[in-house]
């Protein structure tokens, strides 16, 4: 079976995206450091840098919708965050009073609360720990904790003591001395990145992940976003590069996600892609006959309930397929029940036999397709 062709020019895409957005924001930065104060503030605002790179963040997230066809909760939030956070430094920017530029900060800071949460919750899915119920609950409240104190700014002086605006070659910035405990959204985010360091470290030491490449990409967008953020804390510029990582690291991670689900769908057990085989050759005629049998009941499948089979496919349990497709476990449960019926097996294990088999064969694809796919596939 051959990757699907979407994957790739999918691929293409966010590279091609990735090396414009560097380009158009690196340059534009060196352009308005190196300009004399009135021609950058007359023929290259460094708004229009954060228009163009809150642009891309909106590009990349109707194109997560519209050309990811199995969703991830948390891949949803990662995009959310970036686009929610870059057009909050957009509006900071352009804001003329006190009192917009500190709603567009509190926009800012809601997207980059969230964004340590989806990336460190991406990094456990993709590495294929499993954890409690009640941690990723715990994680959101924690990340909501840290986006009310950061709001708190300009409303009392837990955040910032003193807060005001000036105007630099045209943009507007804050002012800020800070209180005492914005210390805690620092610890906040060098809490998250150790829990993502801990987490591919784990994964790498008890070999959960799939390949040893997943394992550079996690780790350049935990390092990437990690070392931006220091030399941010360390060297004051007046731009955030931040937000360009932050389109890097979507993705990066997408990237892992994307390459995950072909391997899931081509590989084999021993984690070799390989070809499809002649299971007419390879398999008795009567395990040929109870696979076709199986492959005409799998057709009546509906949409839900093929997507459902899918997230099994890829080793998921029943709570974290509830989770990944908005629905509840009830839910869940009612559509199992329904595949059983129509698949002829009395339980998920037997389901997932039935799987590995596919699997093991080669023809995976003939139960997790729409026939009308299929069909294309082999006109291809």
């Amino acid at each position: 079976m051959q990757p699907r062709r979407t994957t790739g020019i999918l691929r293409l895409l966010a590279a091609f995206v990735l090396i414009i957005a560097l380009t158009i924001n690196f340059s534009g930065i060196a352009y308005a450091a190196n300009a004399p104060a009135s021609a950058a503030g007359k023929t290259f605002n460094i708004s229009i840098i954060y228009g163009t790179v809150f642009a891309l963040s909106a590009l990349l997230f109707f194109g997560c919708c519209f050309l990811v066809k199995r969703k991830n909760l948390w891949i949803l939030l990662l995009y959310i965050s970036v686009f929610i956070v870059n057009g909050g430094y957009l509006a900071l920017s352009l804001a003329r009073d006190l009192n917009s530029a500190l709603l567009a900060n509190q926009l800012s800071y809601f997207g980059a609360s969230m964004l340590p949460l989806s990336m460190l919750m991406i990094i456990i899915k993709t590495c294929r720990i499993t954890h409690p119920k009640w941690v990723s609950p715990i994680l959101v409240l924690i990340s909501l904790s840290a986006f009310l104190l950061a709001a708190s700014g300009g409303y009392s002086t837990l955040y910032y003591k003193e807060v005001s605006i000036t105007t630099v070659n045209g943009i507007c910035v804050l002012n800020k001395v800070y209180g005492s405990l914005h210390f805690l959204y620092t610890v906040y985010l060098l809490l998250y990145f150790g829990m993502m360091i801990a987490v591919i470290t784990y994964a790498s030491v008890k070999k959960t992940v799939s390949s040893s490449k997943y394992v550079i990409f996690l780790v350049s967008a935990v390092f990437g976003n990690l070392a931006v953020w220091f030399v941010e804390q360390l060297i004051y510029v007046n731009f955030e590069f931040l937000s360009v990582s932050y389109i890097a690291t979507e993705l990066l991670l997408l990237s892992v996600h994307i390459m995950l689900q072909d391997y899931d769908t081509t590989a084999h057990t021993d984690g070799t892609p390989t070809e499809p085989k002649d299971v007419s050759v390879t398999l008795p005629p009567d395990i040929e006959e109870l696979f076709s049998a199986f492959s005409e009941r799998a057709a009546y499948l509906t949409a839900t309930e093929r997507s459902i089979l899918q997230y099994y496919a890829d080793g998921y349990e029943i709570s974290e397929v509830a989770e990944l497709a908005f629905i509840s476990i009830h839910t869940v449960r009612k559509h199992n029940a329904n595949m059983y019926q129509k698949l002829g097996v009395g339980s998920r294990d037997e389901l997932i036999l039935y799987i590995d088999l596919f699997r093991r064969s080669g023809r995976l694809a003939e139960i997790l397709q729409p026939p009308e796919n299929q069909s294309k596939s082999n006109l291809i």
